[in-house]
């Protein structure tokens, strides 16, 4: 979804209204003063805030609730499983080195050492890095 990864496109600004006693009051725009591409990206970002909410574990809720758009939701969960590219890149070089080191442990059965490194192999996959024949590809 582009609204995840670009976030959300500029929406009008509420009206404001003058008060009598000379103060600005600001009220939200009425649902019949959106234009229809308005209406449109609306739309899309609550389906993606639901999509998302409707995905994640409490714990992961409220680490969300307080996000106004989907793309502050996305990045706050990005951060928290992904870590800052620093984070990332020491992740990255951990698993590769379990990768590398890798044994099988005495008293391990095969279902435990094929767990184990498919494990590895997914942590790798899921940060972008992939193996192939031993080799680095």
């Amino acid at each position: 979804m582009a609204i995840i990864k670009k976030g959300d496109y500029p929406i009008s600004a509420p009206k404001s209204d003058k008060k009598m006693d000379g103060q600005t009051s600001t009220n939200p725009v009425g649902i019949d003063d959106y234009s229809n591409e308005e209406m449109a990206m609306i739309q899309v970002n609550v389906k993606a805030r639901n999509l998302l909410y409707n995905t994640i574990n409490d714990e992961e809720y409220d680490k969300i609730l307080n996000c106004d758009i989907v793309k502050e939701m996305w990045d706050k969960l990005e951060v928290t499983y992904e870590g800052t590219s620093k984070v990332k890149k020491i992740r990255i070089h951990l698993f590769i080195h379990d990768y590398e080191l890798f044994q099988i442990k005495k008293d391990e059965s095969i279902e435990e050492v094929f767990a184990r490194f498919n494990k590895i192999i997914g942590d790798l996959k899921a940060f972008g890095k992939s193996y192939s024949s031993g080799k680095n590809v």
